[in-house]
């Protein structure tokens, strides 16, 4: 299992950041990788499922995802979520304030299937590979929220 770790402030409100973010029907257009979700049960809350597609190394891998805490404290937020099928992956994100803005905490652990890793002789490519993605994942959850 590995494990990725990014952290990006964005220029809007915990609220705000927090909102647009957590909301299932928006992943595709920030999350790099990841397509529109099918057979969407629920809107976001703890216990939403979902199927959907990641691509990696031009593989469409379907996946399914749950959503396994969405909560509030104070001016801060969370969710935490499950994947499972081609990939295997426990994601957490942190909402918090910092200053006029909000401060994104990304972690993820994940486990890809040797069907995956057969195809690149190099592990350290792959994981370069998802690391690259979640990289651009913040910085499209930063540009797309600072411009709304």
């Amino acid at each position: 299992m590995w494990t990725i770790r990014k952290s990006v402030v964005i220029d809007r409100s915990v609220e705000e950041v927090f909102n647009y973010a957590s909301n299932p029907v928006y992943w595709y257009q920030w999350y790099t990788g990841l397509t529109e979700p099918e057979n969407l049960k629920g809107e976001g809350e703890a216990g939403t499922t979902m199927d959907m597609k990641y691509t990696l190394l031009g593989m469409h891998l379907p996946i399914s995802l749950e959503v396994i805490e969405k909560s509030r404290e104070g001016n801060s937020r969370y969710w935490h979520g499950q994947i499972s099928g081609a990939v295997s992956s426990k994601q957490s994100w942190t909402y918090n304030t910092e200053g006029t803005g909000t401060e994104v905490k990304f972690e993820m652990e994940y486990e890809l299937p040797g069907s995956v890793l057969g195809k690149v002789a190099n592990k350290l490519i792959v994981k370069k590979l998802m690391d690259n993605s979640a990289e651009q994942t913040m910085k499209n959850l930063k540009d797309i929220c600072e411009t709304e």
